[in-house]
């Protein structure tokens, strides 16, 4: 298992469909992160992707939407 290709979660994630303004930070942050991370021994893409997803969860369950300008 020698690919570490991006992980579905990753590809489908669209932080500006995000409702929480930190989600969507934290979304762009690891969209630009990943790949620098990608084909470093021991980094299991799959992980990171779940860790993701998680902080993500979590996030958005905060309920602490930017105001709309």
């Amino acid at each position: 298992m020698s690919s570490k290709s991006t992980p579905d979660f990753l590809q489908s994630l669209r932080p500006e469909q995000l409702k929480t303004a930190v989600a969507r930070r934290f979304a762009d942050f690891c969209l630009q992160d990943f790949p620098a991370h990608a084909n470093a021994d021991g980094f299991d893409p799959q992980v990171y992707a779940d860790a993701v997803s998680l902080v993500i969860a979590r996030l958005e369950a905060t309920r602490h939407t930017e105001p709309s300008a």
